[in-house]
């Protein structure tokens, strides 16, 4: 019985071992795009949303939003995102100065994206409001400042 369970130990160290020795990367998402290959899509169905940080952050004046300006590094892209902080549903704007908006409906703590796009300089803009905003904000106390 002790040689069985030595032998047991033995054999459950080693399959450790063996295991334990494997690399494991990180499980992400390969981006489908890359550069300019990206332009006017979603940055989420791409991938590109994956490894994104945010940049820059602005609070406009209604106090029911947070906008941020998204970056990824592997694919070298910007988008905006606005977030509800309202405690209500409103029609959020989300923009990439100059390029792109979506508008959409949401709840309190949901977000809304626009499409990204490749380059630098670029401003994140957005708003949240009891009405629909389809068009591009581009106003200095809704927007985050470039990068």
């Amino acid at each position: 019985m002790r040689k069985a369970k030595a032998i047991l130990f033995m054999l459950i160290t080693i399959m450790f071992v063996i295991v334990s020795s494997f690399p494991f990367a990180s499980v992400a998402l390969a981006a489908s795009c890359s550069g300019a290959g990206c332009n006017n899509t979603d940055p989420g169905t791409t991938g590109c949303n994956a490894d994104a940080a945010t940049v820059r952050t602005v609070y406009p004046p209604s106090g029911k939003a947070r906008v941020e300006l998204r970056f990824s590094d592997t694919c070298q892209t910007r988008w905006s995102k606005v977030i509800n902080i309202a405690s209500l549903n409103y029609w959020a704007n989300a923009t990439l100065r100059y390029w792109y908006y979506k508008s959409v409906y949401l709840g309190p703590g949901y977000t809304a994206y626009s499409n990204q796009r490749y380059g630098s300089g670029y401003r994140a803009c957005g708003n949240v409001g009891p009405t629909q905003m389809n068009y591009l904000i581009n106003d200095s106390p809704r927007c985050t400042g470039s990068y």
